[in-house]
């Protein structure tokens, strides 16, 4: 915001270059208010919530990034607590965010699966993955932890991998 408002200020917004640098600058500023307003809204947990996990979800998919999803129908959606879909969209949305902002991958899949009333979730992308098997876990991961643990759930991350990234966790349902 800081530099668009610099750019007005102190650039002439005749040359062309400017303007299309302050075009560029406003549509970054409402992608990342629109994405911060998805962040806080509330999720809809009713029989809905399915379609708008996917919807979420593909809102993820571009020109450059297709996404697979597996065993999403095969999930009793509405056997599974308010609680435990909650914590599963803030989940996917914090992993398909740290895949749009770091790990230029071009394919995505991810798939769910019932054992033992427990929901199991694989996600993997071809993206950079972690280079040299340094997973440091910051705000993002470190969030998609600890949720995981709040409903007694249990995590684990693929640190060997430099051709993409991969996780999967589980949780009773």
């Amino acid at each position: 915001m800081y530099h668009t408002i610099v750019l007005v200020q102190k650039e002439d917004l005749e040359l062309s270059q400017n303007k299309d640098q302050l075009l560029n600058n406003l549509e970054n500023i409402y992608s990342k208010a629109r994405n911060i307003s998805k962040e806080n809204s509330l999720i809809n947990t009713d029989e809905n919530y399915i379609s708008e996990l996917k919807e979420m979800i593909s809102g993820y998919k571009t020109q450059k990034v297709n996404i697979l999803l597996q065993g999403f129908d095969t999930v009793r959606w509405n056997q599974i607590e308010k609680n435990k879909k909650i914590i599963l969209y803030r989940v996917m949305q914090e992993l398909f965010l740290n895949m749009k902002k770091h790990s230029e991958a071009s394919l995505v899949s991810v798939i769910l699966k019932i054992s033992n009333h427990n929901l199991t979730v694989l996600y993997i992308d071809n993206g950079i993955g972690t280079k040299n098997n340094a997973l440091i876990l910051k705000n993002g991961l470190q969030n998609v932890e600890n949720r995981i643990k709040t409903i007694k759930g249990t995590i684990t991350f693929d640190k060997n991998s430099d051709k993409g990234f991969k996780l999967s966790f589980t949780f009773p349902i």
